[in-house]
């Protein structure tokens, strides 16, 4: 919905209004005049004038003590990606990293010396993966690693998760869910050649998270070892161990 800070529009999910409405702020956005003067006219200025109206001053926390925050914060530039030229709108609290905006409205990052790529298909679909992750991180949970060649997903069978919860997925995490067990699988690592992954099973009770394991190593094909450390309880853990938090 054009015009409208995604706060305020009646149309996104009950989850991500919950989450909005719990966790998140609301700072000063640059004006459209502001950017359009700034910049030549062109896709990279309409889609710098849609992201401020939509997402601009927005901070909230997902895992850590740092915010997520979008918005422009200075005045409008454009910089040169692989993926074509694109904006600095988001800074990764979780990660203490930027995210660049592309003109078709995907995120991209590079970290260090890690291959630029695609992380979220939209600004929209990357809330909802947070939303989500806060809904469902108090639950019992298991966490486990898995390693893939670059630009392979690591579930390979679908049919032993839970279903699917596309608003949340996208290039660099997916989510299957139902009423009391979640799975994620989140793009940690993706130095040239392989990527890391982080598969979580979330469950509601300790009864329902000990099928995880089984539940996780039919799901995928590749390397799969549980964790040694959970990032969500900040704690090591034995593997085939429950976290209970």
């Amino acid at each position: 919905m054009a015009g409208i800070h995604i706060a305020d529009d009646p149309n996104i999910s009950a989850r991500l209004r919950r989450f909005l409405r719990a966790r998140s702020r609301r700072g000063p956005r640059t004006t459209a005049s502001a950017i359009r003067s700034a910049l030549p006219a062109g896709d990279l200025a309409d889609a710098m004038v849609r992201f401020e109206e939509r997402y601009g001053g927005l901070t909230y926390p997902v895992l850590g003590g740092n915010n997520m925050e979008y918005g422009l914060d200075g005045p409008p530039s454009v910089h040169a990606t692989p993926l074509g030229p694109a904006f600095h709108g988001i800074l990764d609290g979780d990660w203490t990293w930027g995210l660049s905006v592309l003109a078709d409205g995907r995120t991209a990052m590079g970290a260090g010396r890690w291959p630029f790529r695609v992380i979220d298909r939209s600004v929209d679909q990357r809330l909802e993966r947070h939303a989500l992750m806060v809904e469902v991180r108090g639950w019992c949970h298991r966490t486990f690693e898995c390693r893939t060649p670059a630009h392979v997903p690591p579930v390979i069978d679908e049919s032993v998760l839970p279903p699917p919860v596309p608003e949340a997925s996208g290039p660099a995490e997916w989510w299957w869910c139902s009423g009391d067990v979640a799975v994620q699988a989140t793009l940690r690592g993706w130095p040239p050649g392989r990527d890391r992954w982080t598969i979580r099973y979330f469950a509601r009770t300790p009864l329902q998270a000990a099928e995880a394991n089984p539940t996780i190593y039919a799901a995928t094909v590749h390397e799969t070892v549980p964790e040694v450390l959970c990032t969500l309880c900040h704690r090591p853990i034995e593997p085939g161990r429950t976290c209970t938090r």
